[in-house]
């Protein structure tokens, strides 16, 4: 989990989000250029998935793990501040298509993976024509999911929805992606609902390895 003492004191004192932006930076991401913008996606990607209540930037900073808006945004304003032009994209596709079943999971989340059809308005980053994609930790790699283990900056990562439509490129994503997901219907929004508790609850529950401080 790639958060650090110094990292979750500041946050957890409410410090401006661009110290703890800067906090996260000097604890993960040495380098610059190139290198600095592999470094910070594989910073960001290392972050445990979890999709709660509080989807803001801050709250990933804070707690170390995040769901894709959060994680992408935080994401966003790193390679911003080393140099690169990013953008959150907002995309939309079926989120179920590209969770892996595995047998530890509860009957009701893999019937919903089976089944498909949970439409989400997944977040990425956009720098210049690459597509980053930081959903899923290395860690869950043991478990099926799509994640890049030697993606060296060119072209795009693994995606976390192969299949998708690209719907919102602007800056206030948390308020494109509201708009976004109150124009589904009751139905949609439950099943998205409830397929995204039960994988986060599945989630949280894995083994993960001990968290690393620098």
């Amino acid at each position: 989990m790639p958060t650090s003492e110094a990292i979750a004191a500041r946050v957890g004192r409410e410090a401006p989000y661009e110290e703890a932006l800067d906090a996260f930076l000097a604890a993960h991401v040495p380098s610059r250029g190139a290198a600095g913008l592999v470094q910070a996606y594989r910073a960001v990607q290392a972050m445990p998935y979890f999709s709660g209540l509080d989807r803001t930037p801050q709250a990933a900073l804070r707690d170390g793990r995040g769901a894709c808006t959060a994680k992408h945004l935080v994401l966003r304003d790193l390679l911003r501040r080393l140099g690169h032009p990013a953008d959150v994209e907002i995309v939309e596709g079926d989120f179920a298509s590209g969770v892996p079943v595995h047998p530890s999971m509860p009957d009701a989340l893999m019937t919903m993976i089976r089944d498909e059809g949970v439409t989400d308005f997944h977040c990425r980053v956009r720098v210049g024509g690459q597509a980053l994609d930081a959903t899923w930790p290395l860690d869950l790699l043991r478990w099926g999911f799509p994640a890049d283990t030697d993606w060296d900056g060119q072209g795009d990562t693994k995606q976390a929805i192969e299949r998708v439509v690209v719907r919102s490129v602007e800056e206030d994503v948390l308020g494109a992606k509201a708009r976004l997901l109150a124009g589904l219907s009751e139905e949609a929004t439950r099943r998205r609902a409830e397929f995204l508790a039960l994988l986060s609850n599945w989630l949280a529950d894995l083994p993960w390895p001990e968290e690393e401080t620098i």
